[in-house]
């Protein structure tokens, strides 16, 4: 059986917010597991030896049984963080965060309250005062913002943002038009550029380490120390939706197997994917990324971007700067 770094569990579709770009809206109205099937997922993914499980949603704070979930994840060695929009985190839910040290991502897609509310809605103030109050419970906290037409300019602001919040990180994930995003929002190859770009200076500036998700091709753009984008991990990370199906990708609608075979069982069956193996080989890649001499590290990209764009997971992101045109 294959390594398993990093469970992303959709725990549940739902959600108090409509954000423009959201690509987990399709999930909405998806049967959720109860909660011991919860429970007994956690508890598999503790099994097949995972080291860090991520909570995502739609909004996991609409969920009653998550503090349950997170003292049974962390009694049985798992690393857990848990994605939020704050709007839930009443003070009883945050000093929990607080005394079980879990890592909180908080989704702040704009660096001005006019650019917020065009995608998330008017709670800005709101979210920067819940990110503050965790911050001096001693949190680590990790925002989060997605790059996209209506706030790529607003970049370097953000990474000067987080470092008035006193984080100790932050993480922005260029879109994906899937669910309720689309692509009248989403960047152009030189928009995008032009982000990184400015990210890394930002960073530089103000000390401030930050992760570029989901942008296999950012690292020859990028001269910063501060700045890390990864490879994608579809081979080493198992995305679990909230009705228990194992999928390609969070943002990849095709089911591979299902935890309530069993976790162990469907990790296998998924690391055993041949359509998993083929995003790993570059040789298996699509287009101008066959010749690119950044195809063994970037391995073509985001395959959800190519996708949803090109409807192939083997053509190159349409984000990627080396092989696309404006």
């Amino acid at each position: 059986m294959s390594f398993c770094a990093l469970v992303v569990w959709i725990l549940t579709g739902r959600c108090n917010l409509s954000c423009r770009h959201c690509y987990a809206s399709r999930f909405s109205g998806l049967p959720e597991l109860s909660t011991e099937e919860a429970l007994k997922v956690v508890d598999g993914i503790a099994e097949i030896g995972a080291r860090h499980l991520s909570i995502t949603g739609g909004e996991p704070t609409l969920r009653e049984d998550l503090p349950k979930l997170i003292v049974e994840a962390q009694e049985r060695g798992l690393h857990v963080s848990v994605f939020t929009n704050t709007l839930k985190l009443a003070d009883e839910l945050m000093n929990f965060l607080a005394k079980r040290e879990v890592e909180v991502h908080i989704s702040i897609d704009g660096a001005s309250k006019e650019t917020f509310a065009k995608i998330r809605g008017p709670y800005f103030d709101l979210v920067l005062e819940r990110t503050r109050r965790l911050r001096v419970l001693g949190i680590e906290v990790e925002p989060v913002m997605t790059i996209n037409s209506v706030n790529y300019s607003e970049v370097g602001r953000y990474v000067e943002l987080c470092a008035e919040l006193d984080v100790s990180s932050a993480a922005l994930i260029p879109i994906i038009p899937v669910g309720r995003a689309d692509r009248e929002i989403m960047p152009t190859p030189s928009m995008t550029k032009e982000a990184f770009l400015l990210v890394a200076q930002k960073a530089e500036e103000v000390g401030l380490n930050v992760e570029l998700w989901c942008s296999p091709f950012a690292p020859p753009l990028i001269k910063s120390r501060r700045v890390h984008a990864s490879s994608c991990i579809v081979d080493v990370c198992m995305d679990i939706a909230p009705d228990g199906s194992v999928l390609l990708c969070d943002t990849i609608d095709i089911k591979v197997t299902d935890v309530k075979k069993g976790v162990r069982e469907a990790w296998m069956e998924y690391s055993r994917s041949e359509l998993v193996r083929s995003l790993t080989r570059p040789e298996n890649l699509k287009g101008p990324c066959r010749a690119c001499e950044h195809a063994e590290s970037c391995l073509g990209g985001c395959h959800a971007r190519a996708l949803a764009i090109h409807g192939d997971l083997m053509m190159p992101d349409p984000l990627c700067p080396f092989v696309s045109n404006d």
